[in-house]
């Protein structure tokens, strides 16, 4: 069990597994929710554990064998957003969700279903990996379906200035030192993904940028939509 291989049936379980565990938490906070206090006491433990696993982790990491200058610094930006989403939980705050939400859903959900991961259950990148995007999506949606979060125009520019600060500050690494944190460097993952549709370096990074604003832009299009369907109703109960 030290190997991994994306569309196997041990990835189709994670999901299963990382998808049940989401419903149950909404589920959960939905049927107290009239009951509920702004952070309950769920929220604050898997908040607290995840940022202590997450601290531990890259201590770890760093001083311990797995160490990879390469893969284990905490310079992806999924590994952000699994601290932004553990301080959702914890504060609810508007600029945090923004990002959570939209670099969340619209940039790490692809790392669900094409994982770059080689290692299996009997090794721990496999745990970080699936515990960190399964808590960064499993968050952001949580936030949305039980906690009744709503994305506005305001919070998609606070997601896209996010994500190209993001851009700024990785970029000069990877060029200093031959590194690909964010897929943004010349290089390219050791395992096939999106990356490989996009073309040379550095033409794909107008791509990656093209495609992340397009995408995180889809996700705000319903909320817009179901902004105008309420004032059109409104306007005409009062005609």
């Amino acid at each position: 069990m030290d190997k991994f291989n994306a569309f196997s049936p041990l990835h189709g379980f994670v999901l299963l597994v990382i998808a049940l565990f989401t419903a149950t938490a909404i589920v959960n906070r939905r049927h107290r929710a009239p009951y509920c206090k702004p952070v309950g006491p769920f929220e604050r433990s898997y908040a607290i554990a995840y940022l202590m696993f997450w601290i531990g982790t890259f201590v770890w990491l760093r001083i311990g064998p797995l160490y990879d200058p390469p893969t284990t610094y905490p310079l992806q930006l999924c590994h952000w957003c699994g601290v932004f989403a553990s301080l959702v939980l914890l504060t609810g705050h508007r600029p945090l969700r923004a990002i959570l939400y939209f670099c969340g859903i619209g940039l790490c959900t692809q790392a669900l279903f094409t994982p770059l991961l080689v290692e299996g259950p009997a090794l721990f990148p496999f745990w970080f990996f699936w515990i960190t995007h399964g808590t960064v999506i499993g968050v952001a949606l949580y936030d949305v379906i039980a906690r009744g979060y709503r994305p506005t125009v305001r919070d998609y520019g606070i997601a896209c200035l996010t994500a190209f600060t993001y851009v700024v500050i990785v970029l000069p690494i990877d060029l200093a030192t031959g590194w690909n944190y964010g897929f943004v460097g010349p290089g390219k993952p050791d395992v096939p993904s999106i990356v490989d549709l996009l073309g040379p370096w550095p033409e794909r990074l107008l791509a990656i940028a093209l495609i992340s604003a397009a995408v995180m832009g889809a996700l705000l299009l319903p909320w817009l939509a179901a902004r105008s369907f309420t004032a059109y109703r409104s306007q005409s109960a009062h005609r």
